[in-house]
């Protein structure tokens, strides 16, 4: 997309995103990945991250939330050989829904009784590959942890002799997985749910439990297949006090910039914008071109950013087309320059989230379509 020199944009590099897979493959050589491409791809762009995944770092298995975005995204790749899970919203109850999933080849992760009976007396669903996730202790989404014998039987009535992918999610990867006494009493768990469907008579060709915290902690060797999201995108997805418990060091893959549009001096209580908010200090107040009309939202007021190394402070309401930014007298700047919100330095991308009140999710993701997506590859 050709761009002038204004405006804002997410640049999102390619190159590091390749760097983040070889970095995770090196600890998990003989896992399969699933990457979780769900939101957009966590905001950086479905289409070019599923697109690129193939072709350059050799992942073949993707998983999003809703069916929509499964559609999507085969329609958009109607020539790539993938597959495609389909975790949350499976839509199964409506009728329509159960072709589409035998011609397209998309999985949906079956999480409820009720979906399961579908998916088994269905002749389009009952065919195909058989993917059930198991509620072993977050309680969001899964199959009763304690219903896996009434699983089994209902399973032989049916003829049905193996799970293609069997799945469970951690509650709290952030946290340590060998201290922290929920996941430890999770991991025991999905182990007894796999022999007991095992010792059933069932096979299970593929098993995955380990999202992004578990794997920087070294946690899903044990699987066929491992589930990273955020980490592949860079950002670590430990709670702050348990970041040594990591051995993650991925760059954060994308780039969001703007540009100053305007300059002015200004003095400690000078109004500022909407609401004649007091100027905490004086200084150079860069107006910058983004505001919540892209995603910068009015909480991140207060929050610190950082341009050509010198450290600026959010300051009054945040509008919707521009931002200010508070930084010491004497600093220089200029307008009509680019100006960098964050870049591939993770340290700054956790303290933003942080000061932001988001978390690291919500950063790219909450970015609209205002702010367009370019891609590079060094």
């Amino acid at each position: 997309m050709e761009l002038g020199r204004l405006g804002s944009r997410l640049i999102v590099d390619l190159s590091l995103f390749k760097e983040n897979v070889k970095l995770l493959k090196d600890h998990f050589p003989d896992q399969q990945v699933l990457f979780m491409v769900k939101a957009d791809a966590y905001g950086h762009g479905i289409l070019e991250m599923v697109e690129f995944s193939i072709e350059e770092c050799g992942i073949k298995e993707f998983g999003v939330a809703s069916l929509s975005e499964a559609l999507a995204l085969r329609k958009s790749l109607p020539e790539k050989e993938f597959e495609l899970y389909v975790f949350s919203d499976q839509g199964l109850s409506l009728k329509e829904n159960h072709e589409l999933y035998h011609q397209k080849r998309i999985f949906p992760v079956i999480t409820k009784w009720s979906d399961l009976l579908v998916f088994c007396e269905t002749p389009s669903l009952k065919g195909g590959p058989l993917c059930l996730k198991f509620n072993t202790g977050m309680n969001r989404l899964g199959i009763d942890f304690d219903a896996a014998e009434e699983v089994v039987s209902y399973l032989k009535s049916k003829g049905i002799k193996e799970i293609h992918h069997l799945m469970s999610h951690f509650a709290n990867a952030s946290l340590s997985m060998e201290k922290n006494n929920r996941n430890l009493w999770q991991r025991e768990r999905f182990k007894e749910l796999k022999v007991s469907l095992i010792g059933a008579g069932l096979n299970i060709r593929n098993s995955s439990m380990g999202n992004s915290g578990a794997l920087e902690q070294g946690i899903g060797a044990e699987e066929t297949h491992i589930r990273p999201g955020l980490m592949l995108y860079g950002p670590s997805s430990m709670a702050p006090k348990n970041k040594d418990k990591t051995f993650w060091n991925g760059k954060i893959i994308s780039r969001l910039e703007t540009t100053i549009l305007s300059l002015r001096n200004i003095k400690k209580g000078d109004p500022i914008g909407y609401g004649s908010v007091a100027c905490p200090d004086s200084g150079l107040l860069a107006i910058i071109a983004i505001g919540y009309g892209d995603g910068i939202g009015t909480r991140f007021s207060g929050a610190h950013l950082t341009h050509r190394g010198i450290e600026g402070q959010i300051v009054g309401r945040v509008c919707m087309d521009m931002t200010f930014v508070l930084f010491p007298e004497g600093t220089d700047l200029k307008e009509e320059e680019s100006f960098t919100i964050w870049g591939s330095d993770p340290v700054f991308f956790g303290k933003f989230s942080q000061e932001t009140g988001t978390v690291p999710y919500e950063l790219v993701i909450g970015l609209t379509t205002r702010v367009p997506r370019i891609y590079q590859i060094n």
